[in-house]
């Protein structure tokens, strides 16, 4: 798990500083300007069927189960971006967990208490659609 959260880590980090995240200073007299990029719209409904919210779950594991409609799942990433096609990423506590061309997995290692499950699908360049295509709940683990 410690692997996953390193990594998830790593990816968030190279995330930002690609988009630009945490530079304040203005940009120098010679570059050049920073154009909008127009991100494709979904028509995907997406929702979590297991856990469901407010699930008490007993153990350190929970078997994840996501429905999405109206879209394709795909393996590839790609530049070439499709409205019905992209993958999943899975965050637990904010923290990515997986990028997934599943639909069904086991959360293990889980912790007694309250957590967030949050599902995105996302474009097949990891970046989300606009509006984004999301789906939450919360549960909590005993032990």
């Amino acid at each position: 798990m410690r692997v996953v959260r390193v990594v998830s880590a790593a990816i968030v980090i190279v995330a930002l500083t690609a988009c630009g995240g945490g530079n304040e200073d203005p940009a120098p007299a010679s570059a050049s300007p920073s154009v909008a990029v127009e991100r494709p719209t979904s028509t995907a409904e997406l929702s979590i069927a297991s856990p469901e919210n407010g699930d008490r779950v007993s153990g350190d594991s929970v078997r994840l189960e996501i429905d999405l409609q109206g879209a394709e799942i795909v393996d590839q990433t790609s530049t070439d971006l499709e409205p019905d096609e992209g993958h999943l990423h899975v965050m637990l506590d904010g923290t990515l967990v997986s990028m997934t061309s599943g639909t069904s997995q086991r959360l293990s290692d889980l912790t007694p208490g309250e957590h967030l499950l949050q599902v995105e699908f996302v474009a097949n360049d990891h970046a989300p659609f606009d509006p984004r295509v999301l789906a939450a709940v919360t549960f909590e683990v005993t032990q």
